[in-house]
């Protein structure tokens, strides 16, 4: 009876955290994590947005990052902005990056540190949240 009870809790939870709308899949029905996109590129989307003609933005608000893969300049600069009404992260992989932002925070990294390539970064608070960033 335990053995059930244990079982039914977690699908309770597991189901909450699907219909809460805080985690969401790519547009392929993956997870992002280990797709192939157009360009081989691991975890490259093919919706992923083009910033790279200057500055670029990421939005921070429904516990997402929104654009979830975008593609910028090394000679521009990457602006975090947190609408959420909690503290968030925007960590590269590799810890190249690693800011943290409070309730209401923006931050603006130079890119021209990074080499180029594919880097995922994530929310070290909110473990679902996840995106790519393309350097060119």
């Amino acid at each position: 009876m335990r053995k059930m009870l244990i079982a039914l809790v977690v699908l309770l939870a597991l189901g909450l955290m699907a219909c809460s709308g805080k985690y969401k899949p790519d547009s392929t029905g993956g997870s992002g994590a280990g797709d192939t996109g157009p360009t081989g590129e691991t975890g490259v989307s093919a919706d992923c947005v083009d910033q790279t003609g200057g500055d670029a933005t990421i939005t921070i608000s429904g516990y997402a990052y929104d654009p979830t893969c975008l593609r910028v300049s090394a000679s521009g600069s990457l602006t975090i902005v947190n609408e959420d009404p909690s503290a968030h992260s925007f960590s590269l992989e590799g810890g190249t990056i690693d800011e943290t932002l409070d309730i209401g925070d923006t931050v603006k990294i130079k890119l021209s540190d990074l080499s180029p390539g594919t880097y995922q970064f994530n929310c070290r608070f909110h473990p679902p949240m996840v995106g790519t960033l393309i350097v060119e």
